[in-house]
């Protein structure tokens, strides 16, 4: 259940997305133009890295979508506790946690994992992005789907390569 009185009859956070579309397309195209043209990181491990991040922000919503997003990708989870991949999670929950505490250092451990600066600024953004989507779905009201919905959204993101497309889909389909 929601907590505003023009979104009582709203099963999810998709649907209020859909309803404002006109406001809500540029954080879709903001993911997709994070989470598709990363330097380095591959689009499944910044769908590892977002899953930590709606569970870190108690984001059931968000932590669903990104699951169905893991298992339509078959991200192998093992890769975030490996060596290379460790700091650049580490980064993400500290950036997540409070932007303002991270230091050089942090950024350091980054690239002594052997990332560039492109792929610093790349977990910035889609830490940025994320948060938004989890303040959103959070200070809506909105808890998780089933997880054959997030596995279904899943699926049919990564089969039109994008978020914007899906979502565009949807509009379209509303639209009709």
């Amino acid at each position: 259940m929601t907590y505003l009185s023009h979104t009582k009859d709203t099963e999810n956070f998709l649907e209020v997305l859909l309803r404002n579309h006109e406001r809500y397309l540029p954080i879709v195209q903001f993911l997709d133009n994070v989470i598709l043209n990363m330097d380095e990181l591959s689009w499944a491990e910044g769908e590892l890295i977002g899953l930590e991040l709606g569970k870190q922000n108690g984001s059931d919503f968000c932590a669903g979508i990104r699951g169905g997003m893991v298992a339509a990708l078959d991200a192998d989870d093992s890769a975030l506790g490996g060596e290379k991949l460790k700091p650049v999670l580490a980064f993400a929950r500290k950036l997540n946690r409070d932007a303002s505490t991270v230091t050089e250092a942090d950024v350091q451990a980054v690239r002594d994992a052997g990332w560039s600066d492109k792929t610093v600024e790349d977990v910035i953004g889609l830490v940025a992005i994320l948060k938004v989507y989890s303040i959103l779905a959070n200070g809506l009201g909105f808890k998780a789907l089933p997880e054959s919905a997030f596995a279904e959204m899943g699926h049919a993101t990564v089969q039109m390569r994008g978020y914007t497309p899906m979502f565009k889909s949807f509009i379209d389909r509303n639209a009709g």
